[in-house]
């Protein structure tokens, strides 16, 4: 039945076409406006269309070139129907708006009806050759899906892979004989079946879980299975792939599929993968007898189900571990192992290879080759337990020595191991041979850069001379004490450079020799060995000239000491004497002497105790100011008091502006009455001693100066040190410890000043202090200094 559209605004004109149209038994569909018209033309596919001119909003003309605007209704015939527009204008309207017919009110419905029959009826023409066009269409698509198919079928035949076709929800609906006869079964057997009774069990649910993902989504479906070979029960990596076949509307059609075998591609890849991270084991540790345990941890299940490794030692092979992924078993192969040890003369396993050093290959482990290796029928049940398959055996050799084997076993995995697992294998032992190697460098190596790196940072110099007599090392304390760079001494000959040091034995000896215009002394030793002398020496210059201050103290202190106690001890007996009569004058002097030498031996001892407070920092400063004038006049008058004939301590002028000093005044006056009572000892032939103080930039500058013996240039500089004296031989008949210019330095640097000497004009010396004066910022720094040191 076809559909007629009726357009009028007016409820009684549809009533009225509806009662002339019905006898043509169609179906009617009404509107009642432009706008009504064009939804139903949405909702129905129409054969004709009655319409009505005038109309409110939309009129007939507008809905009509509306209608010829789409392409879906721009061929459906209109017949305008109207009792008003009978002008010519608007009847030409009309047609141009795109009207098959222009029917003018009253019209007869006789006419009208037969119209619309006509309409009607080529629409059901235009129907029928339509679905006739798409019948035929149809038979031609079928018949080249027929053809593609034979032809895709074909292709399938002659390609050297698995190729296969499945429903739209996954059921197998074609399998070419490539993969019939790799799974040696019917093709009604494996479409019932399907994959999973030839895919390995550990990769079943992963297949299926990809392949409802892509049932379910209609995306490609990929994925790595091993599956089931049928010649021989060993199952083979396959790369599966399906891509869906979509109609139109996108709903999958079909899904063509192929299965590709990867397994050799793949056992490469897990080989490479598994050396790559071999090698990583191996070099993570320098001991290689763990590095071989975790190398035998690794290969389990990598490439074998059971992993053992042995070493050499003495003579002998040792199993070093065993792995499996089951301990149990590893018990059981320990047992064994205690049980039934394995003969050094066997004529199979890890003896064979340890005698021959060549690797052993059992492809498949028979019922005879498991008798052969059993001793006994109970050895042969624990045997049968292990499931042993596939066996191989490779060599362990490092610098052309035998290590030890190794040993890689199939079992519960049915692996059978060709020639490529072999040269994996013993690829791994040649591995592990070269990380042995390189270890056992590596130790060598280290162990000589250490040996390098003491020598480099201990303090004696340490070389070695060739049996040439070249020098090949020359540390760098070796430098440092003779002053001689290892560029210009290293390839030389080692007489050129130190004559007089090739003598040297192997025992130590003490040898002088000059650097840099000053005579050093070394004491040296040499070790040989096979490839020359190895030379140590020490620089003792420092030692030797310690051991002389040493002995010059000692001396010194002895005779400082010596004399003093003489005239004490001379006195003292004198005044001891019954058989002499002594006057008063006589025993009143002798007393004098006796107090006097007491005082110079307590002077002594003072000075040799205040000095070893200096040197211990164990000395109290007790920093406060200090009247500069008042102190440098108190020492002057002190001194007077006990002056030698013709020497005469006079005072400076003296300003009245001298400022105050920050010093402990007892330390500072002990410093002053060192100076001066040098200055008098050093002015054997009398004159003046002057004392002087001024005010100098922020300290005080005390002055001491003599017309005495005065100091050589040259000796300037180390008359402060420790029991340092000008005359140590005391060839003028100067005595003294050496230690009060080192007393005097040592106090007046603890509050902040220094001291220096310089000459008198053309005789004499000129001591100089400088103190800190009060208020002066060097005053509270060397205040908390002192504190510190307190």
């Amino acid at each position: 039945m076809a559909n007629v559209l009726m357009v009028d605004d007016r409820p009684e004109n549809l009533l009225a076409l509806e009662a002339i149209l019905e006898p043509l038994a169609q179906t009617l569909v009404y509107a009642h406006s432009g706008e009504d018209a064009l939804r139903q033309l949405l909702r129905h596919d129409i054969a004709v269309i009655l319409l009505d001119v005038q109309m409110p909003d939309l009129d007939g003309f507008e809905t009509a070139q509306l209608i010829k605007q789409r392409e879906r209704t721009r061929h459906v015939p209109i017949i305008f129907v109207t009792a008003i527009s009978k002008d010519e204008e608007q009847v030409y309207r009309g047609y141009s708006a795109g009207a098959v017919d222009y029917v003018f009110k009253p019209f007869n419905p006789e006419v009208l009806r037969s119209k619309v029959s006509v309409f009607i009826e080529l629409h059901e023409k235009n129907e029928q050759l339509r679905e006739q066009a798409e019948q035929l269409k149809e038979q031609e698509l079928a018949e080249l899906r027929r053809e593609s198919e034979e032809r895709y079928r074909f292709l399938a035949e002659a390609q050297p892979d698995q190729i296969w076709t499945a429903l739209p929800k996954g059921e197998l609906d074609y399998v070419n004989q490539r993969a019939l006869d790799y799974f040696a079964t019917s093709f009604p057997e494996l479409v019932e079946a399907g994959w999973t009774q030839v895919v390995h069990p550990e990769d079943l649910g992963r297949m299926l879980d990809r392949w409802q993902i892509a049932l379910a989504t209609g995306e490609s479906y990929e994925n790595e299975l091993r599956f089931r070979r049928a010649s021989d029960g060993a199952y083979r990596w396959h790369l599966t792939r399906a891509i869906a076949m979509t109609d139109k509307n996108g709903a999958v059609v079909k899904w063509f599929g192929s299965n590709i075998d990867i397994h050799d591609q793949k056992r490469a890849e897990e080989a490479q993968r598994f050396l790559v991270e071999a090698g990583a084991v191996l070099a993570a540790s320098l001991n290689y007898h763990s590095t071989l345990a975790a190398v035998a941890r690794l290969a389990v299940p990598r490439i074998a189900d059971w992993a053992r490794v042995d070493v050499v030692e003495d003579g002998a092979l040792r199993t070093l571990a065993v792995e499996h992924v089951d301990p149990k078993k590893i018990e059981l192969a320990f047992e064994l192992a205690r049980r039934y040890p394995e003969r050094p003369e066997a004529e199979q396993g890890p003896p064979l290879v340890l005698r021959t050093g060549k690797s052993e290959l059992a492809t498949e482990i028979g019922e005879e080759r498991l008798a052969e290796l059993a001793q006994d029928d109970f050895h042969l049940g624990l045997v049968r337990e292990l499931g042993l398959q596939s066996y191989m055996c490779v060599p362990l050799v490092a610098h052309g020595e035998m290590l030890g084997v190794i040993s890689l076993v199939s079992a519960e995995s049915g692996r059978r191991y060709g020639p490529d697992d072999l040269a994996l294998a013993e690829e791994l032992a040649r591995r592990v041979g070269t990380a042995v190697e390189n270890a056992q460098l590596y130790r060598e190596v280290e162990e000589r850069a250490q040996a390098a790196r003491v020598l480099e940072t201990v303090g004696d110099g340490v070389f070695i001379v060739d049996t040439n007599g070249v020098v090949r090392l020359w540390n760098r304390g070796a430098e440092s004490i003779s002053g001689i760079s290892r560029d210009d001494i290293v390839g030389h000959r080692f007489d050129e450079l130190l004559p007089g040091w090739e003598r040297v034995s192997t025992g130590a000896e003490t040898m002088p020799f000059e650097r840099d215009g000053r005579e050093r002394w070394v004491s040296i030793s040499g070790v040989e060995f096979d490839e020359g002398v190895v030379y140590a020496f020490q620089d003792i210059t420092e030692e030797r000239a310690l051991e002389q201050i040493r002995q010059d103290l000692v001396a010194t202190v002895s005779h400082e000491l010596r004399t003093p106690l003489a005239a004490i001890y001379g006195s003292a007996m004198t005044l001891n004497r019954d058989d002499l009569e002594l006057g008063e004058d006589l025993t009143t002097r002798l007393l004098s002497v006796i107090v006097d030498e007491s005082t110079r031996l307590t002077g002594i001892v003072n000075d040799l105790l205040l000095a070893s407070q200096l040197d211990a920092g164990r000395l109290d400063v007790h920093i406060e100011s200090c009247d500069a004038r008042a102190l440098t006049e108190s020492v002057a008058e002190a001194a007077r008091t006990h002056l030698p004939d013709g020497i005469r301590v006079a005072l400076d002028p003296m300003d009245d502006g001298v400022p105050p000093v920050a010093a402990d005044e007892a330390q500072l006056r002990q410093v002053l009455d060192n100076l001066l009572e040098n200055a008098i000892k050093y002015s054997p032939a009398g004159g003046d001693v002057r004392l002087g103080v001024e005010a100098a930039d922020g300290t005080v500058r005390f002055s001491v100066a003599d017309a005495g013996l005065g100091i050589p240039a040259s000796e300037r500089d180390r008359i402060f040190e420790k029991f340092y004296r000008l005359d140590p031989d005391m060839t003028g008949g100067i005595g003294g410890t050496g230690l009060g210019l080192y007393i005097a330095r040592e106090l007046v640097r603890r509050v902040g000043g220094r001291i220096w000497v310089e000459p008198n004009d053309s005789e004499g010396s000129i001591f100089y202090v400088e103190i800190p004066a009060t208020g002066d910022n060097r005053m509270t720094h060397m205040g908390q200094k002192a504190a510190a040191r307190r």
